[in-house]
């Protein structure tokens, strides 16, 4: 019987420094006014409307108003989709959305099913922020980036069991029961970005490398893919930041998020025990004695994922089941998937293989990141930032965790924190005088507060600079050549201007 705990990893405690004034991120619970997860079909009878709420947030909501509450998205959504139309549907989502503003909250419903048609399979899944919270937090509500958070946590629920459809379907009770599990611990440790547009574009941080030590990584890896061909996906990081991956793109987020927020953390304190091993590499899951050739049950299961993948004959991508292996050595991560059964044998195998390559990997990759060209963003600057590639996910910023705890450890000097106002008005100036599928744009805005607002894109790579209240009072010309004279100087190598 495959374990149920195996998967549930993903829960670590919540960081003791988070919700200082100086974070640049709030608990989603301390502006939350409701979450839930419907299945409409179960509440179709008559005076049973109630079963169709599969979870609820918060718990100690009374049952009527959770029915009234799912009963109003469900509502909403049929009402809709009168108004929809083969001429303004022509591109379905993978997830339609609807929104709600009332004079207290913001609210958002996505629809979950399957991609392929099953009967009576559609999930709603919704969110409210109260608006007054919000005010209090110094948190601006960006609704896109609100939508892109739910789609957010169902991908991470499906990350871990599958298709909500595919797992109701074999018992609902037990369904209902890892909703509870789930988000029950999800949402406490869920965080929103005082800047939305981080959330909205919902990027990756990648480590910027020498070409010569990428070649090394991608080498080294392509080595461990032909010596193991059970080996069917990998993903690589050197501390919290990813340098290469080969699943799809569409998992990348939720997966990293789950590496960088939960399970490496984790391991930090047993990587600081000593080990009688000849190379410092180790197995972050799985078990511990290696010698053995017993199955690998109960504790010792590795974690289970599903991914989109698609096999050499389909044409689209699918969700599938694979065993995640994850090895680390001297702050440097693989994560190997696999179809097929893992054994003991397996793992020492790529142990005695990946380890010693590893190691010198990953100490090429440590001399390199103290240098000039990796430390240039971590120097001090007079303004904020916001870049994204959007057909890598490469998204670095000034205002991410890692960045600040990076500046506060260097002593970088760095600008005052926009006002929620600023954070507001650059999601909006995007959102509307940046059209996404065109490859160029160029935007400048000054707020009311004196900030300026500079948006470029070029070959879809997106650079939001914020430039700060100053005594000299700016024209736009000075602007424009600061903008230039920033990009030239900090970002020509990644952005081409």
């Amino acid at each position: 019987m495959v374990s149920i705990a195996n998967p549930l990893y993903f829960f670590a405690a919540p960081s003791s420094s988070a919700g200082t004034a100086e974070s640049p991120t709030i608990r989603i619970t301390d502006v939350i006014e409701f979450f839930f997860v419907a299945h409409p079909d179960s509440g179709r009878k008559e005076g049973e409307e109630f079963k169709r709420v599969m979870y609820f947030y918060p718990k100690n909501e009374i049952l009527d108003r959770q029915t009234d509450i799912t009963g109003f998205a469900e509502a909403v959504v049929n009402f809709t989709e009168n108004f929809v139309t083969p001429e303004t549907n022509k591109e379905p989502t993978e997830f339609p959305f609807r929104t709600v503003s009332t004079q207290k909250a913001e609210h958002v419903y996505i629809q979950a099913r399957s991609r392929i048609f099953v009967e009576n399979d559609q999930f709603l899944i919704g969110v409210a922020l109260c608006k007054q919270s919000c005010q209090v937090a110094n948190y601006s509500i960006f609704v896109p980036a609100l939508k892109n958070v739910l789609i957010d946590s169902y991908k991470m629920f499906r990350l871990f069991f599958g298709t909500m459809t595919n797992f109701r379907k074999h018992s609902e009770e037990k369904f209902r029961e890892r909703l509870e599990y789930f988000f029950g611990r999800y949402l406490a440790l869920l965080k929103l970005h005082k800047m939305p547009l981080l959330d909205y574009l919902g990027g990756a941080e990648f480590l910027p490398l020498q070409g010569e030590i990428y070649l090394d990584i991608v080498t080294m890896l392509s080595e461990v893919e032909e010596e193991f061909p059970i080996i069917k996906k990998l993903v690589f990081l050197y501390q919290d930041k990813l340098l290469y991956y080969s699943i799809s793109s569409r998992d990348v987020p939720s997966l990293l998020r789950y590496l960088t927020q939960n399970l490496l953390p984790g391991s930090l304190a047993s990587e600081l025990e000593p080990s009688k091993k000849t190379n410092p590499g180790r197995f972050l899951r799985g078990p511990e004695d290696l010698s053995l050739d017993t199955p690998l049950l109960g504790d010792e299961a590795l974690p289970t994922v599903y991914l989109n993948s698609k096999d050499d004959e389909d044409e689209e991508e699918k969700l599938q089941r694979f065993q995640m292996i994850v090895y680390r050595c001297l702050n440097a991560t693989v994560c190997m998937f696999v179809k097929s059964e893992v054994t003991r044998k397996l793992m020492r195998n790529i142990d005695s293989f990946l380890g010693p390559e590893l190691v010198k990997v990953a100490s090429a990759i440590g001399d390199s990141v103290g240098s000039n060209d990796a430390a240039t963003l971590r120097s001090s600057c007079d303004f904020h930032y916001i870049y994204f590639n959007p057909s890598s996910l490469s998204m670095t910023s000034s205002f991410s965790e890692t960045q600040i705890l990076d500046d506060a450890i260097t002593g970088a000097i760095k600008p005052p924190n926009p006002p929620s106002d600023v954070n507001r008005l650059v999601c909006e100036t995007l959102f509307r005088f940046i059209d996404e599928n065109d490859e160029f744009g160029e935007c400048f805005v000054k707020s009311d507060s004196e900030w300026w607002i500079v948006l470029k894109k070029v070959n879809c790579r997106l650079l939001c600079l914020l430039l700060p209240p100053c005594v000299s009072q700016p024209s736009l010309a000075d602007i424009q050549a600061k903008a230039q004279s920033i990009i030239k100087s900090r970002f020509e190598a990644i952005f081409f201007n």
